[in-house]
């Protein structure tokens, strides 16, 4: 018996129409289920003092990366795994324990693992661990709690004062440290949160993350890359600290206020300074 071609290719069409109206259906009902953890993500990502105005890029740079992958994955037979589905199922309770106890970031990170046990039971093994990159990386999307934010802030604040003081003075300008507040002869300054440089350094490891995975190093290399990322968004925020301590002592407290351009555009060109130190990084490590 021959097969049919207009038959055969009518089977496919109607595979493919019936796997993408289900996807839309699921895509559909998770965001009905997540739609306060979703809208409390939007407020997050938002706010003037937000430390995740990078998480809506994070979705399309992993959408990007699968799509790299895209010739290898239509080499793999898709299959399914049933631990997918207890993967989902542990995230849907953890999302039921988020809810009642009104903790977000729990429903939160549960999203982040439902993703991951949906991709695993709907596709397999082996697409997942060809996209387990981009998988996690959508971990970088789904803000912390404010709680641990305070808690992480408070030793970078004081790195970042201690550090900036101490180059102020080499410098021979007079500077005194108490806690977190600083006095130059013109005034005082305090180093706020902002000034933590955790936005930095939330920003510079997911940075560093898709900037070492899309490097030809080494895995070990890699990892060393990763995580050279975190002194980097160090070593920037006490240059940025120190610089904004020099405007202030030679051109007034007012210079540097949170508000103004140099406070500012400080933040975005110590950013791309530390942009070119992970590049130099990975020459260094080739």
């Amino acid at each position: 018996m021959f097969d049919n071609p207009v038959e055969s290719s009518r089977i496919a069409n109607n595979r493919i129409f019936m796997k993408l109206l289900g996807t839309v259906i699921l895509c559909v009902l998770i965001f009905f289920c997540y739609s306060d953890v979703l809208e409390w993500m939007y407020y997050r990502y938002m706010s003037p003092d937000s430390y995740y105005s990078h998480g809506f890029l994070i979705p399309f740079v992993s959408l990007f990366l699968i799509w790299q992958d895209r010739d290898r994955l239509q080499e793999v037979e898709n299959n399914h795994s049933q631990l997918g589905l207890i993967i989902v199922c542990l995230s849907l309770l953890l999302h039921v324990a988020g809810t009642v106890i009104y903790i977000y970031s729990v429903s939160g990170f549960s999203l982040f693992f439902l993703i991951i046990g949906l991709t695993l039971f709907l596709f397999g093994s082996q697409i997942t661990r060809i996209i387990a990159f981009p998988l996690m990386f959508l971990v970088f999307m789904f803000p912390v709690p404010m709680a641990f934010i305070s808690i992480i802030s408070f030793p970078l604040k004081m790195i970042a004062a201690k550090s900036g003081v101490y180059l102020v003075s080499l410098l021979g300008i007079p500077i005194l440290r108490e806690g977190f507040n600083i006095s130059i002869p013109d005034g005082s300054l305090i180093v706020g949160n902002p000034c933590s440089g955790l936005r930095s350094l939330i920003s510079f490891l997911a940075l560093g993350a898709v900037y070492a995975y899309l490097t030809s190093l080494p895995l070990v290399r890699k990892w060393i890359l990763f995580i050279i990322s975190v002194p980097i968004a160090l070593l920037v925020n006490i240059v940025r600290v120190s610089i904004l301590i020099l405007v202030s002592h030679f051109w007034g407290l007012a210079a540097a206020a949170p508000d103004t351009m140099i406070h500012t555009g400080s933040g975005l060109v110590i950013f791309i300074i530390g942009i070119l130190f992970l590049f130099l990084s990975s020459k260094v490590l080739e």
